[in-house]
């Protein structure tokens, strides 16, 4: 099959593998192993190297198994394959000559600013080298930045291509199809955004995709074709709650792919806040989920303890440290790095200034109630006593605000929350009183 690319000179080509830990639907990969040409290595530099924040112990495990799988099946086409981690030495010119290649390829990515750093170090270095640096764009989610405005080949391998008895139980591929022969039985756009029934009717695909060990591509191909062939199955069921699954699974990726299209070059702040004593005492126990309010803190201790949690949650934690417990928006983004098993750069950092009111400022910050936000989602208390076991002491209906039963086996709360939420929307409205003249200011003067 013949892919469009940019001219490749002739010799060996090194492959460049990045958040792209996958051969199949790689189109880099595909035009290095087109068998017209002259051979290809390739290599893996782990995220650490470029500049990223060390990875959770799942999303280790996670790409550990996609570099030994993809290390067998290169082995058994005799193609060399190398993983640097931050140890050790990742000058692509060196790694060129050590493995014979005139030229180095890779799929876009989208990266933070310490990791486009890297980026630019290296494209200097070949560029001094005389090594071809060339960049495709083989995935849906870059629109600008290298790689130019389209995916050049979007999706490479059909499903005869990865077919299902070849693939390990644990292969992402498996994983979503598996996934979407269940999804009807499922109430995924309801219950994604409930604690404790999310984890039974999402995916829970979001490292892989994170990893690049799954492309979103791949995602929406397989599950057009799964809700095909269960509305065959099934006529006159689109609008049911089964049929509509689909649909609202299929919308979650695209708004994935669409997040990062539009921030895959927002970048985060390069240098952290100095912090008070009081905001390190608030740091630290958000983070662990001991500030004494029981959703956030459920919602930190699960993330803690597994990597994840639903986008609502996220939002919650978010707004609480942000907004209630005045921490430095960067501090919470760093933090979420660092905990997140499916982080991403161009997905965190924007949610992150979402929350904080910095980026799309006529939207205004989403300041949320944490005790309001827990009754709403979890009515039951079965979530937050599920997190803070604590809790087993205090009668059901103080489960959100254990301060009112006589004996709070919880730490006093770090702040009046109603207090702080009123604080917060107060200093909300003065920038927006702020923009608004600011505005003003400038369409007097004929200024965008």
């Amino acid at each position: 099959m013949n892919f469009p690319h940019p001219p490749i000179p002739r010799g060996k080509i090194l492959v460049l593998l990045a958040e792209d830990l996958r051969l199949e639907d790689n189109l880099a990969y595909a035009i290095a192993s087109d068998p017209t040409r002259e051979g290809f290595a390739v290599l893996r530099i782990q995220p650490e190297a470029r500049g990223r924040p060390a990875r959770t112990r799942n999303r280790r495990a996670i790409e550990d198994a996609a570099e030994a799988r993809i290390g067998e099946q290169l082995r058994r086409r005799e193609i060399p394959f190398e993983v640097l981690g931050p140890d050790d030495d990742t000058s692509l010119v060196r790694a060129c000559r050590r493995l014979g290649c005139m030229s180095v390829i890779r799929n876009a990515a989208d990266g933070m600013a310490a990791e486009n750093a890297y980026r630019v170090g290296w494209e200097r270095e070949l560029h001094s080298a005389n090594i071809p640096f060339l960049t495709v764009n083989g995935e849906m989610i870059r629109r600008v930045g290298p790689g130019g405005a389209k995916p050049e080949q979007p999706f490479l391998s059909d499903h005869q291509t990865v077919a299902q008895d070849r693939l390990p139980a644990e292969h992402p591929i498996r994983l979503l199809r598996d996934f979407l022969q269940v999804l009807p039985d499922r109430n995924y756009l309801a219950d994604m955004w409930i604690p404790g029934r999310d984890r039974v009717s999402t995916s829970q695909l979001s490292t892989h995709f994170a990893a690049g060990t799954l492309s979103s591509h791949r995602a929406e191909r397989e599950t057009t074709k799964a809700e095909k062939l269960w509305h065959a199955a099934n006529p006159g069921r689109r609008r049911s709650t089964e049929g509509s699954s689909f649909r609202h699974f299929r919308s979650r990726i695209a708004m994935r792919t669409g997040f990062l299209t539009t921030f895959s070059r927002y970048q985060d702040k390069p240098s952290r806040a100095s912090l008070t004593p009081a905001q390190t005492e608030r740091l630290s126990a958000w983070r662990s989920g001991n500030t004494g309010i029981p959703m956030p803190d459920a919602a930190m201790r699960e993330l803690g303890a597994t990597g994840w949690s639903n986008f609502r949650l996220r939002q919650l934690v978010t707004s609480y440290g942000i907004q209630l417990l005045q921490l430095p928006a960067v501090e919470v983004g760093a933090a979420l790095a660092e905990m997140f098993d499916d982080y991403e750069p161009g997905i965190t950092w924007p949610q992150v200034a979402l929350n904080d009111g910095t980026l799309m400022q006529e939207r205004g910050p989403r300041i949320l109630n944490p005790v309001k936000q827990g009754t709403n989602l979890d009515p039951s208390e079965a979530y937050v006593r599920h997190w803070l076991p604590e809790l087993a002491t205090v009668p059901v209906g103080f489960g959100h605000e254990p301060w009112l039963w006589f004996d709070n086996p919880l730490p006093a709360p770090l702040i009046d929350y109603k207090a702080a939420f009123r604080e917060a929307r107060a200093r909300w409205g003065k920038k927006e009183e702020a923009f608004t003249s600011r505005d003003a200011v400038l369409r007097t003067h004929g200024l965008p």
